[in-house]
């Protein structure tokens, strides 16, 4: 499969993603030599949506839950089967390269890379009207020009096993590699687009990650890393276009989502099944709409009922030094 000819390789992780599926693949086929997708148990038309694409290798993600380490290893080993050098873009389903993008230096700087250089971008997290934006993150590296001789799948196994918040690329040491940053092209994210399937994702990450510790996080911890106060928008400066070459009828722009992401939903109720809702008392998602209609309210010990309340009322000035110091009290008996 492939020739020795440099290949610009796209790999995704897929699980329910339909209301976002045809527009990534429509806008990301327009730039990308091949996309490979490896799908977990979609349930939602997602597989049949990959179907219809020419350029989609689609590959079965069998976990019963979510392992992201696990799932990308899967997307790099396909990787591998292609011959030749390939410049490897590690996007979810969600994340669109922005408009424009085809004209700038960086993209010059990408497609006439060398070896081991790996690309740096920064994320821009869009709230539904394509107008308004949360403030930009730093770099993160999401793109690398492997060579053909590398076993990308070897290299990412050895650097990372985690199940969630992992790396996207094996992030190579500076002594191998050289780190690019790519000021002039974003990762577009639509995951806040929808802010109840935002939230039930949040959650299932919640209770995954906390089902997936070996030592245990305290209840401070947890809601310290998962519950963060919105920031202040920024206004952007006119509307913020998805890259869709060649296709007139195809407008990416005014994707909206439909989605609400209930089967999240389901996947907690599965863990709490398995392991029990005692273990996940420390988590503070119990005032969740949907899980609530799903029968789940249990009756929260008075000190985590305090608890959230606090950490609720000092999400916006968590990193004072009082608050710091009764967080870190807080932690020895939460």
């Amino acid at each position: 499969m492939g020739t020795s000819e440099l290949k610009i390789i796209v790999i995704t992780p897929v699980r329910n993603e339909a209301w976002v599926l045809d527009a990534f693949l429509t806008c990301t086929s327009s730039w990308a030599d091949y996309i490979i997708l490896a799908d977990q148990h979609s349930t939602d038309g997602s597989r049949e949506i990959a179907a219809k694409y020419d350029k989609v290798i689609l590959v079965d993600n069998d976990l019963p839950e979510m392992n992201q380490a696990a799932a990308r290893l899967l997307l790099f080993r396909e990787v591998d089967k292609i011959e030749g050098d390939k410049i490897v873009f590690a996007l979810d389903a969600d994340e669109f390269l922005s408009e424009g993008f085809e004209k700038t230096e960086g993209w010059q700087r990408i497609v006439n890379s060398k070896p081991n250089e790996i690309f740096c971008f920064k994320w821009l997290n869009l709230y539904g009207d394509y107008r308004h934006a949360l403030p930009e993150s730093g770099y993160t590296e999401w793109a690398c020009h492997f060579e053909s001789s590398m076993n990308i799948a070897e290299e990412y196994d050895r650097c990372e096993r985690r199940a969630v918040h992992e790396m996207r690329i094996p992030c190579l040491s500076i002594e191998r590699a050289e780190y690019i940053m790519i000021p002039d092209i974003k990762f577009v994210h639509l995951s806040f687009i929808n802010l109840e399937r935002t939230r039930n994702k949040q959650d299932f990450y919640e209770v995954s990650t906390l089902a997936k510790l070996v030592q245990q996080k305290s209840a401070v911890t947890m809601f310290r890393t998962y519950h963060r106060p919105t920031p202040k928008m920024n206004t952007l400066n006119g509307e913020v276009g998805l890259y869709c070459k060649d296709n007139q009828e195809y407008d990416a722009r005014y994707l909206l989502s439909n989605d609400d992401g209930k089967y999240y939903i389901d996947e907690i109720l599965s863990i709490f099944e398995r392991d029990g809702i005692k273990k996940y008392m420390k988590l503070d998602i119990w005032d969740n709409p949907c899980l609530k209609a799903a029968g789940i309210n249990p009756k929260l010990p008075w000190r985590y009922r305090l608890l959230f309340w606090y950490l609720r009322k000092t999400q916006g000035g968590a990193e004072s030094m009082i608050v710091k110091v009764v967080d870190k009290l807080l932690k020895r008996i939460c």
